[in-house]
């Protein structure tokens, strides 16, 4: 389903006009509340070219923001009304630009009401609507005269209308579907109803979905669009959900309807603002604001970017400040109003909804590469999230592991790494204290090798080169005392199984073979077990390293104590 917004002044007759092509009354309230399931809440339907088609019916000025925004996330297209009768009103202006403001870049313009003006006024009108759309989304829009006493100008308004949609991309889907609630009431016999458009992604029966802001789970028990019930609804179409594990009293208008971890909420984000031309006055964080976006109608507060004020005419940006957690991406369309003035002072775009430079640092726009240069490292699941998008590794500088970063970032920390590393020498440096960032870096690092958890260049003499490894080995069973030692050095040789550590002491790998030897050829001589003291003498040391080297024959294994002797162990 494609749906097209109608826009124009009041009584220009554009309910009439979508009655005439859908036979469906987009006013009929009763009807709605009657069928229950259904969806006729300022919208109808028809089929055109194959091709099935919303309505959403905006009769007037306040209601023709509330309602417009409520689809505002599925709008494909819209209907530009003027009356010929009456020509061009500062409404029908208004809603010009705020169209405009939302994004929206296809369209048709219908004139209607033409059998009631002669040739030469029907002219005037057409002049006037051709100059009032120069250098608009509506400018090569296509012209449609109807008259309600002459059905083949309908025929000939549907036959363009098609092409239109003919015309369209096709629906993106995001694989992140996300429904704005336009209406919300219960259905007899089946519980919570709500409406709105599905956008991003397909649903089905039985999908969990969250509710924002509020973060209550829900599961969609029934699907319908356009009055037939499905199991399966794709993007792109009007809906009414029938969900469980809420009560239609505590999900309301402008909640949103998303997966639970694909969005991310947000109560700030960076935006631009086109303020209309029509505005007479600077637009600046002073000021009482209300922000439509989706369906949500949220008072806001603002403030500029780059400059104090926006002039009318001019795009600036601005920082938006949110009294709850909603989900946004960038790209998604608003509307500000200014509540003392009652007046809309323009529309813009979100472009980043975790701002985390201060605003008057802030530069936003909707890039990869800035999200990626504000933050220095971030994992490509946060990205997305950010982005509101799939992104592709094609955009990013540099992918390490799951994380992205710039070049120039990945250049200095490799730096830092490396001068770590340098200054080390033989000593390497342990890996458990780099950070996250130091550590994907590794791998990348040319004549870096890692052994045993330590990060050398391959340059640097083997640690089991050092002087201490000779030291050790000639000591034998009576190695020197631990306050001599240097503590990173023997934790890399004790790692590497060159040095055993031994309750106090570091004996070398082979005074733990000379030990074991002696135990051996001791319960050969005497196998129902030997002393300390036969143990010390055997080995011609005293008892401070006697004991440590018994001790780490039980731990091992290899003796096992029984009273006051050693016996053999599993090992021998």
């Amino acid at each position: 389903m494609r749906i097209i917004a109608t826009a124009g002044h009041v009584d220009h007759g554009k309910s009439s006009l979508v009655q005439a092509l859908t036979g469906t009354d987009p006013d009929r309230w009763e009807e709605e509340k009657r069928r229950g399931l259904t969806i006729d809440l300022g919208f109808a339907f028809t089929q055109i070219a194959e091709q099935q088609i919303g309505f959403i019916d905006v009769p007037g000025h306040i209601r023709f923001l509330r309602n417009m925004l409520a689809g505002i996330g599925g709008i494909d297209a819209c209907m530009f009304v003027v009356a010929a009768n009456e020509g061009w009103k500062p409404q029908t202006e208004e809603h010009l630009r705020i169209l405009d403001a939302l994004g929206i870049t296809r369209g048709v313009i219908v004139l209607t009401k033409t059998d009631l003006v002669d040739q030469e006024a029907l002219a005037l009108t057409l002049e006037s609507v051709h100059h009032h759309v120069r250098s608009t989304f509506l400018e090569t829009a296509p012209v449609v005269q109807v008259s309600v006493h002459n059905s083949a100008t309908f025929d000939t308004l549907r036959n363009t209308l098609g092409d239109l949609i003919a015309s369209l991309p096709p629906v993106i889907n995001t694989h992140r579907p996300r429904i704005w609630v336009d209406r919300s009431f219960a259905a007899k016999g089946s519980g919570t109803v709500i409406t709105g458009t599905l956008t991003g992604s397909p649903l089905s029966i039985g999908d969990e979905l969250m509710v924002q802001p509020t973060n209550i789970v829900v599961k969609v028990r029934g699907i319908q669009s356009n009055g037939i019930s499905l199991d399966k609804l794709d993007a792109g179409n009007r809906c009414a959900l029938n969900i469980s594990g809420v009560d239609h009293l505590s999900i309301n208008r402008g909640d949103v309807l998303v997966v639970d971890g694909q969005w991310l909420g947000t109560n700030k984000f960076d935006a631009s603002l086109k303020v209309l031309e029509s505005i007479e006055h600077a637009v600046s964080k002073r000021g009482s604001y209300m922000m439509y976006v989706g369906s949500r109608e949220i008072k806001v507060a603002l403030h500029t970017i780059g400059s104090t004020s926006i002039q009318s005419g001019e795009t600036g940006f601005i920082r938006v400040v949110l009294p709850d957690m909603i989900p946004l991406a960038p790209g998604d369309r608003f509307i500000l109003r200014e509540s003392g003035r009652d007046e809309t002072i323009g529309g813009g775009e979100v472009l980043d909804i975790q701002p985390i430079l201060r605003s008057s640092k802030a530069k936003p726009n909707k890039e990869i590469l800035r999200l990626v240069a504000e933050r220095g490292w971030v994992q490509m699941g946060q990205l997305r999230l950010l982005a509101g998008r799939n992104v592709d590794i094609s955009e990013v500088e540099q992918a390490l592991d799951g994380w992205v970063t710039t070049t120039s970032n990945l250049a200095e920390v490799s730096k830092e790494v490396v001068a770590l590393i340098t200054t080390s020498k033989e000593l390497g440096v342990d890996v458990a204290t780099l950070t996250t960032h130091q550590r994907l870096v590794l791998p990348t690092l040319p004549n870096v090798t890692v052994r045993d958890g330590r990060a050398r260049s391959t340059d640097a003499n083997d640690v089991a080169l050092h002087p201490m490894v000779k030291q050790f080995a000639d000591a034998g069973c009576t190695p020197p005392d631990s306050a001599s030692v240097d503590k990173a050095i023997s934790r890399q040789l004790v790692q590497r199984g060159i040095l055993v550590h031994c309750d106090e002491l570091y004996f070398h790998s082979s005074a733990i073979d000379t030990a074991v030897s002696a135990a051996r050829q001791l319960l050969a001589a005497n196998p129902q077990g030997f002393t300390v003291a036969q143990f010390r003498e055997h080995l011609g040391v005293s008892r401070k390293y006697a004991l440590p080297l018994i001790n780490h024959l039980d731990t091992t294994g290899f003796t096992r104590r029984r009273d006051d002797v050693r016996i053999a162990g599993a090992k021998l």
